[in-house]
């Protein structure tokens, strides 16, 4: 009897440096036992904490709290906090953060600078880690990712591969379709399709796949209304809609996706994108699985799939 095909996965590293070096250490050592490892979508991080250098000392205020660094090796360690909740940080005195603040071109291209060098220096600290390892790594970039990083993920020689838009041969006769898009938000990210055009291009990226039923789509953004894209409910001035005390939550996943995969009934879905979901849910024969995020907490979250000849045999989630 042959040993099923072990799929780890997890998603949402949003630019965190602590949960991206547990994936690695993870995926090196084989912690799972796993034979596929995925990152379902959102590679970078969403903003800049300015660090301030005042008077021979250095000032940031990070998640709301201040921070005080007076030495190098205090100001590594900020920066390194900084790194490990998924932000981006820039030295400058007052005068040049205000003049930042000013100009929003010199904003993007600093913003653009920072995630290309983070993600590069995970891509290559990736093929350190991994060097030897016989667990392929497939990642692709999520609704938050600027097209930017795309030139980055395919550049050859890296140890992992980019599966956006591609359908790829997986070991033990599987297949890979995956989408790092997302129906539209309320902030407007860079990677957002309408609901038709989403199942268009979905449907036309899995008509050359050999079998539906050895197939895993890996999309970022979850199916509708499967309680894996359960999220606050936003009012017009995007707060969360809060009723008799409690914040109210509702589905905002894909109804592309959604028709999509009962259309096509693929093996497994594998997705991502609302991290506060991370869960199990079945629509019809297809496993669907949101592996969640708690990234910006060092928290590594994900699941473990075991699919055999006749298909899945088990479903775990782990998290460390």
């Amino acid at each position: 009897m042959s040993k099923p095909v072990r799929v780890y996965l997890c998603s949402d590293l949003h630019a965190a440096e602590r949960a991206w070096r547990k994936f690695l250490n993870a995926t090196r050592a084989n912690l799972y036992g796993a034979d596929i490892a995925l990152i379902a979508g959102d590679l970078t991080g969403k903003a800049i904490v300015p660090i301030l250098r005042v008077d021979g000392r250095y000032e940031a205020e990070v998640l709301g709290a201040r921070r005080v660094a007076r030495t190098e090796a205090e100001l590594a360690a900020l920066e390194r906090e900084i790194a490990d909740i998924g932000y981006y940080s820039v030295i400058g005195t007052a005068e040049e953060m205000a003049a930042l603040a000013a100009d929003p071109a010199a904003r993007r291209t600093l913003f653009e600078r920072l995630m290309a060098e983070r993600l590069e220096a995970w891509l290559a600290l990736a093929n350190e880690r991994l060097a030897g390892s016989s667990v392929p790594v497939y990642l692709m970039p999520g609704n938050d990712d600027d097209f930017s990083i795309d030139a980055i993920l395919d550049r050859p020689g890296w140890a992992t591969t980019n599966a956006n838009e591609r359908v790829l041969d997986l070991p033990g006769g599987l297949q890979l379709a995956a989408m790092g898009w997302s129906s539209p938000t309320p902030w407007k990210t860079p990677r957002e399709l309408e609901e038709e055009e989403f199942l268009d291009r979905l449907a036309t990226l899995l008509a050359p796949v050999r079998d539906l039923r050895r197939t895993i789509v890996m999309t970022h953004v979850p199916p509708y209304d499967t309680g894996l894209d359960k999220a606050p409910l936003l009012d017009p001035s995007l707060r969360p809609t809060v009723s008799a005390g409690d914040v109210l939550r509702g589905p905002v996943g894909s109804h592309g996706v959604r028709t999509a995969i009962e259309r096509f009934k693929p093996l497994l879905g594998a997705h991502g994108h609302i991290h506060e979901s991370g869960g199990e849910a079945r629509l019809g024969t297809t496993l669907c699985l949101n592996a969640g995020s708690e990234a910006n907490h060092g928290v590594l979250r994900g699941y473990i799939v075991d699919i055999g000849a006749a298909g899945i045999e088990r479903w775990m989630r782990v998290e460390g």
